[in-house]
């Protein structure tokens, strides 16, 4: 977590949200936008493993287990339950942390790190270093006992070995990183087999971001060497390389605007996809390695970010989210289940730290409901040089009740005003027309959820009728927004 990144770096106008979205500018004319949707021709499913979580927290079994969420990222943190006095290692902790991700319906995903003191050789005996004293045995034995716990005990069947090596969370080298992978790799396996287990998956290296300087040793040795990968993983802040700031202590948090100077105009959602197919084409080379690739740590910043608490992190998680499956990407994780209280270092809760859902989190539920056979669609004009405008994207699906189900989004990712969506209307609003070829026989009733600067998606924002064969209804979207259109069959 919090990777510290130097470098690298009827048609029918919806007459309750027109006053909220009156187009480019106050009084302006939105430009258009149209989504063209091919009923006839369903694709693989809405990859809903892309609903992931990190660091659970008490309470929020409820409200999180509501967006379907695959996975759950949390940490072992073995050098706070293993006493060098005593050798003994007390679960306490890591067995509330998985507990909290069954809660929220998560399989959880158990990061194997930090290092007790006594097994570092480093003199100062810090918790990132290596785990490298007297060969990695000791290290090993207390992965073999904390993993069979947590597979014998709750059911545990994803370990990944350690978090961002390539950033500030490990004081050592990649060799030292490679030589602890395979001692951690190993005793997972061994502890499976004590267990009497199959399907235990090993993986990482949770790099920062696609970092080729690490990814393609990790690859070759693991190649080399017949060494476990279930997945591959990195992390990814949409802001990078510029950071928010942290707090070390609460206190008041930075303006939204205007623009503070960590506000990137080089964002772009549609990087996490590019990064997708770096992976892929690296991973080709490997032909003996099949893992899933995973990003199992995002968000738009790696610090405080003013934008996180409103409709701006909605529209950016909805356009990452097309992004990365478009590109094929296996799952996803995002940082983190809740802001904690007071700030200490950010705020990139799905929920505000009293468990209230941010904007962002509506988004996942949306996604949540598009489950169902992909539909492709096509948008004209082309929106892919429109980001400095608003871009406008869109996933559809087929439901197995017979529903049909478009997200839309308007994602602009810079905007020097400073405003980031906090306005209806904007400058980036688009007036988007939805239509659906090859559609079965009607009539249709259709309904929109929307989430943007004055509306959450728990309640439909406006309803209609479209009629038989071919359907098409308009929507003002707003700048810094998402929506979902369903369409359903008419009683």
């Amino acid at each position: 977590m919090r990777g510290r990144w130097a470098a690298a770096a009827a048609i029918l106008s919806l007459a309750g949200l027109a006053a909220g979205a009156a187009g480019a500018g106050v009084g302006a004319t939105p430009s258009a936008v149209t989504v063209q949707v091919d009923a006839a021709h369903p694709g693989p499913a809405v990859n809903e493993g892309l609903i992931g979580t990190n660091q659970p927290v008490a309470g929020a079994g409820p409200v999180i287990s509501a967006l379907g969420p695959a996975w759950g990222r949390a940490d072992l943190s073995l050098d706070a339950g293993y006493n060098c006095a005593t050798g003994t290692w007390d679960p306490t902790v890591a067995d509330q942390r998985v507990q909290q991700d069954l809660a929220m319906g998560t399989e959880p995903e158990m990061i194997i790190d930090y290092s007790p003191p006594c097994m570092t050789s480093n003199p100062l005996h810090e918790t990132l270093d290596p785990p490298d004293a007297n060969g990695y045995a000791p290290w090993a034995n207390l992965v073999e006992q904390a993993a069979f716990h947590e597979i014998t005990t709750y059911g545990v069947r994803v370990f990944e070995v350690w978090n961002e090596p390539d950033g500030t969370f490990w004081h050592g080298t990649i060799a030292d990183y490679l030589a602890m992978y395979q001692a951690t790799a190993a005793a997972v396996e061994k502890a499976a087999a004590r267990a009497g287990v199959t399907g235990v998956a090993v993986g990482g290296p949770a790099l920062l971001f696609a970092d080729p300087a690490w990814l393609e040793p990790f690859l070759a040795y693991v190649s080399a060497n017949h060494l476990p990968l279930d997945f591959v993983s990195w992390h990814y802040y949409g802001n990078y390389p510029a950071l928010g700031p942290f707090f070390t202590s609460g206190g008041t948090l930075p303006p939204s605007a205007p623009a503070p100077y960590w506000y990137n105009p080089g964002t772009r959602a549609q990087f996490y996809g590019v990064q997708v197919a770096q992976v892929r084409a690296e991973l080709s080379r490997y032909p003996d390695l099949h893992p899933l690739t995973v990003i199992d740590e995002w968000n738009i910043d790696a610090g405080y970010d003013a934008r996180s608490d409103g409709p701006y992190d909605a529209a950016f998680a909805a356009a990452v989210l097309d992004s990365v499956q478009s590109a094929g990407l296996d799952r996803m994780a995002f940082f983190r289940v809740a802001d904690d209280s007071p700030h200490t270092l950010g705020n990139w809760g799905l929920l505000f730290s009293n468990l209230s859902p941010k904007p962002v989190y509506w988004t996942f539920w949306l996604w949540h409901q598009l489950a169902g056979a992909g539909l492709p669609v096509s948008l004209t004009p082309d929106q892919t040089t429109a980001d400095p405008s608003g871009r406008v994207g869109a996933v559809a699906s087929r439901s197995g009740a017979g529903a049909y189900n478009v997200l839309l989004y308007d994602f602009a990712p810079y905007d020097p005003s400073g405003g980031y969506g906090a306005t209806d209307p904007n400058g980036f609003d688009h007036r988007v027309t939805v239509r659906w070829t090859a559609l079965p026989k009607g009539p249709w009733t259709w309904s929109l959820r929307i989430v943007d600067a004055s509306a959450s998606a728990d309640a439909v924002a406006a309803t209609g009728k479209v009629g038989l064969g071919h359907a098409a209804v308009d929507v003002d979207l707003p700048g810094e927004s998402v929506a979902l259109l369903t369409l359903t069959p008419a009683s």
